[in-house]
């Protein structure tokens, strides 16, 4: 196998598992440890991947860029996206995170609906839907999450009342939450939240079990979860409505 698509198998392998040992990827590739190393070493000078405890490897999310974060898990994310509109109301209000599993749920999103985002490609995917009505916040832009923030993006979020607020995660933790890689973000997130009745966070596996620096909300303040994978880690006594979703986009319920 040539270098380039072995490591983009290395790369869909961590996206799939979340973790493995350089053993472990040895011999799925059926190479030598010194090869898999050489591999990793390049992934990581990329900010691909990083070593992690007792030998194993895993997808440096935070540090990736948007592109590339954006080819990981793309079917796990178009089902979700699916999943979540399935339960959005026709005629509601709805604030749109940023992040490419939220762009998910907009191309998948029904109308009529009334759309808030600050998100500059959510923005693009429904601009010429005609059963949208789109509002598009302001604000300084952040090229590399590519999408507004900041104290003018604040003052307009706060005029609007929203029906649900669907919200990605940079990273989400079974006792510390929901939270987030910049400030910024995680001020516009939190504002969401605040004008909208319904909370809704929609994530994929690899942004479980983590922790960023910047609070975002406490699990308790999430209404409901759409998540790929089971969650063993939550608590069973949290009052967070899970979805599960599966490959047939059922999903799995429970409370």
């Amino acid at each position: 196998m040539h270098k380039a698509a072995r490591q983009h198998y290395l790369l869909t392998l961590l996206s799939e598992k979340g973790q493995i040992s350089i053993a472990q990827l040895a011999a799925t590739l059926a190479v030598s440890v010194d090869t898999v190393r050489r591999d990793l070493a390049d992934l990581e000078r990329q900010g691909l991947a990083q070593k992690n405890h007792g030998g194993a490897i895993a997808l440096d999310v935070a540090a990736m860029a948007r592109k590339v974060r954006g080819n990981l898990l793309c079917a796990s994310k178009q089902r979700l996206g699916q999943a979540v509109v399935a339960h959005i109301p026709a005629g509601s209000t709805v604030v749109l995170d940023a992040g490419t599993t939220v762009l998910a749920v907009a191309g998948a999103l029904r109308g009529p609906a009334r759309v808030i985002t600050a998100s500059l490609d959510i923005a693009l995917c429904l601009s010429e839907r005609p059963d949208i009505e789109l509002i598009l916040l302001g604000g300084s832009w952040d090229q590399r999450q590519r999408l507004f923030a900041g104290a003018a993006t604040l003052a307009v979020l706060q005029r609007y009342r929203a029906d649900i607020a669907v919200l990605g995660a940079c990273a989400l933790h079974p006792q510390l939450g929901l939270s987030a890689s910049e400030e910024a973000d995680a001020e516009v997130k939190r504002t969401m939240l605040a004008i909208s009745a319904q909370h809704w966070l929609v994530a994929d596996h690899l942004k479980l079990n983590r922790c960023e620096p910047h609070r975002v909300a406490e699990l308790t303040e999430i209404h409901r979860l759409f998540i790929d994978r089971p969650w063993d880690e939550l608590d069973e006594d949290s009052p967070v409505i899970v979805d599960v979703i599966d490959d047939d986009i059922s999903g799995e319920h429970y409370e």
